[in-house]
């Protein structure tokens, strides 16, 4: 009998230490939350524009789910080198892989690339500051098409650390072009959905009749949509013509899709190429290339008017007959 109680009482200290750390986890989550609005309303530090800091409220968050915080073990790798990490402008961040975090997620196993700043290292406030960007199967439809970031810190002891997605946000240039952010790597893609963190409405120009049309307008909404000339089946001619499956991907066996953006100009010209999602960096720049062979496209328009328009083209890498992927 006396075991029996013994045990009641260590299964009700247990469920007691699980209940008590879901609230510390919940409060710190809220904490997130109401800073990142505090940081948007701040003139001095919001991204937004000027047109949208006036309505901006607060940010659309995704229900808090604890289960989406997780235990991950990180594995440090000694001494890669940095790289370029491709942003959405021409800058480039200078980049490292600092390890691997494993993790388990809506039944899934993880083991993802999370970087270091070489900047940002030499700090004393984000000395060990840990990037940690991804994608998953809500972007484009309840989040930011480009993914989004979380921040985690180096662990003082051990090797573990806590991912807590319901603290994913939107990197400032989906709110602004005005800022240049890492690009999401291909390897840092999750095949899941993960509900939790910020959610993301993309902002689309009007196109009502009083409209008007600036020399600095983008847009990615118009009444006339850019066409290629001869239509899409010329555009995919194009590109089975032009592409070359770069070597080094061959042999790793990369494959997939690369979304890559660019501008198709007033005069339908194509401006700013680049990778929006790419798979590996010799697939990225080879979609890259084909897409700047493109002869000028007839122009998007508004009103009766000539506009530049983004655009997002997808082009795919397929595995080779006989691939056996590893």
């Amino acid at each position: 009998m006396k075991n029996i109680s013994l045990v009641l009482l260590c299964i009700c200290c247990l469920q007691a230490t699980a209940q008590s750390d879901s609230l510390k986890a919940i409060e710190a989550i809220i904490a997130f939350q109401e800073k990142l609005n505090e940081e948007y309303k701040n003139r001095q530090e919001s991204p937004l524009e000027a047109e949208d800091f006036g309505m901006f409220e607060g940010h659309d968050f995704f229900p808090i789910d604890i289960d989406y915080r997780v235990n991950a073990k990180l594995t440090v790798t000694e001494g890669t080198p940095f790289f370029a990490m491709k942003t959405t402008t021409s800058r480039f961040s200078t980049e490292r892989v600092y390890g691997y975090v494993a993790f388990t997620l809506a039944g899934k196993d993880f083991e993802l690339p999370v970087y270091q700043s070489k900047d940002l290292m030499t700090t004393e406030a984000y000395a060990d500051y840990l990037f940690f960007p991804f994608t998953d199967e809500t972007n484009g439809k309840q989040t930011y098409g480009g993914g989004r970031y979380i921040e985690l810190r180096i662990p003082k002891e051990g090797d573990y650390l806590v991912i807590d997605f319901n603290m994913a946000y939107n990197p400032y240039c989906a709110y602004s072009s005005r800022f240049s952010c890492p690009i999401v790597p291909a390897e840092n893609q999750m095949d899941i959905e993960v509900p939790v963190g910020v959610r993301y409405q993309k902002k689309e120009k009007s196109t009502t009749p009083d409209l008007a049309v600036t020399d600095s307008d983008i847009f990615a909404k118009v009444e006339v949509q850019p066409e290629y000339p001869g239509g899409y089946e010329a555009l995919m001619r194009l590109i089975r013509k032009n592409m070359t499956y770069p070597r080094a991907a061959v042999k790793k066996k990369i494959e997939g899709v690369v979304y890559v953006q660019f501008v198709v100009e007033r005069d339908g010209s194509i401006s700013d190429v680049r990778t929006l999602r790419g798979i590996s960096t010799e697939c990225d720049a080879e979609a890259e290339r084909v897409v700047s062979l493109m002869r000028k496209w007839k122009p998007g328009q508004i009103n009766g008017e000539n506009v530049p328009v983004r655009f997002v083209l997808p082009i795919a890498f397929k595995g080779r007959p006989g691939w056996t992927k590893d």
